[in-house]
């Protein structure tokens, strides 16, 4: 195996690395704001000051990584979003959905390769 070979390999090894990290920090971060919601204001705000730090601290952290996190709540669902969706077969066309909660981010690099398909859940959209 070449030099060159092996790099990109372990590059290889340490983007999916650090991709799994981010989608496990986002179903963590999930997990968080829901317990914070649930305090009283005066401590909800000083752990809602601390989320934004840390969300912060990751955001630049994939920024330097050259990867993107993409989180799809609210958007129009079509078959061509880099996502899988797990109640897909509870509807018998994907016109008129959209996503309804984003449960793993997708992670795509700067280049538009996915190094982490997303999962979400879709609802019908009210007309």
């Amino acid at each position: 195996m070449g030099v060159h070979k092996k790099q990109f390999d372990d590059n290889q090894e340490m983007i999916k690395a650090i991709s799994d990290f981010l989608v496990e920090d986002y179903r963590f971060c999930r997990s968080f704001v829901s317990a914070v919601n649930k305090l009283f204001n005066e401590e909800a705000k000083k752990y809602g000051s601390t989320y934004l730090f840390h969300q912060n601290k990751i955001s630049e952290l994939a920024d330097k990584l050259q990867l993107q996190i993409k989180i799809f709540d609210g958007f129009s669902y079509n078959e061509g979003l880099p996502i899988t969706p797990l109640n897909a077969d509870e509807f018998t066309s994907a016109d008129n959905l959209f996503i309804k909660q984003t449960i793993e981010p997708a992670i795509i690099t700067s280049k538009g390769n996915i190094v982490h398909q997303g999962t979400v859940i879709l609802a019908e959209k009210n007309n």
